[in-house]
């Protein structure tokens, strides 16, 4: 299978502030992924192992900042896939392990697959790109929200679904516990929608890199400037 592209969204903001960044990284959890390629078209995911292996799956992955950050995540979470079956000619049962168990070596396996946007930009450029910066000077579109909204609408769904719809219903306030499970399925489907778009945003700002072998991006002084690329 060819390309794939992705982006993932998290429980929790990073610490800016924190000693190492690495290991804070490492020590987010993952709130929703969603992956897009012509095979498969868009699928959302909400454990890192199922999404893990459909990335390996691809002969290339495509993302945006994802070396440092997304993999990283993923990797880091404990969520591993095992798999069981009975082989009737040896009689026994086969364990199967599709992913490293190891954090290192998921890590390694998808960084081998990986081409980051933001670092072959950074290469080139000498500095750090965004990719609203990117769609804006390139297509002439914005992202329709941000990575602190995305964690915000993730825990107002998981608040309301796992703690308030509960505590009415404990009361016997049924509609109101079905009114409350109806807000967080919107702030979940919000979120979903929110990282679905991104990956869209990338997905047309590469294709657009590949075809006119050049892109666009806002400089710190809000000026418009191109940088040749080859992306394929």
């Amino acid at each position: 299978m060819a390309d794939i592209y992705f982006d993932i969204e998290t429980k929790e903001l990073l610490d800016q502030h924190a000693p190492d960044q690495d290991a804070a990284i490492r020590a987010l959890h993952l709130s929703v992924g969603v992956a897009w390629c012509e095979c498969h078209g868009e699928q959302i995911f909400h454990s890192t192992a199922p999404l893990a292996e459909h990335l390996l799956a691809h002969d290339r992955i495509i993302g945006f900042r994802t070396t440092h950050f997304d993999n990283a995540v993923i990797a880091w979470s404990p969520d591993r896939i095992v798999r069981e079956s009975y082989d009737p000619v040896t009689g026994r049962h086969v364990i199967q392990k599709p992913l490293p168990d190891a954090p290192e070596d998921l890590k390694r396996a998808l960084d081998l697959k990986t081409f980051d946007v933001s670092v072959n930009l950074e290469t080139r450029l000498g500095h750090k790109v965004s990719l609203a910066s990117l769609a804006e000077a390139s297509l002439g579109k914005a992202k329709n929200a941000t990575g602190p909204q995305a964690v915000v609408w993730n825990r107002f769904a998981a608040t309301l679904r796992d703690k308030w719809s509960y505590a009415l219903m404990d009361v016997n306030d049924t509609e109101g516990a079905q009114r409350v499970n109806e807000l967080g399925r919107w702030f979940q489907e919000r979120l979903e929608q929110y990282c679905a778009a991104d990956v869209h945003l990338l997905r047309k700002v590469f294709e657009y890199g590949v075809t006119n072998k050049r892109i666009a991006y806002m400089d710190f002084e809000g000026e418009r400037r191109v940088v040749k690329v080859q992306w394929r």
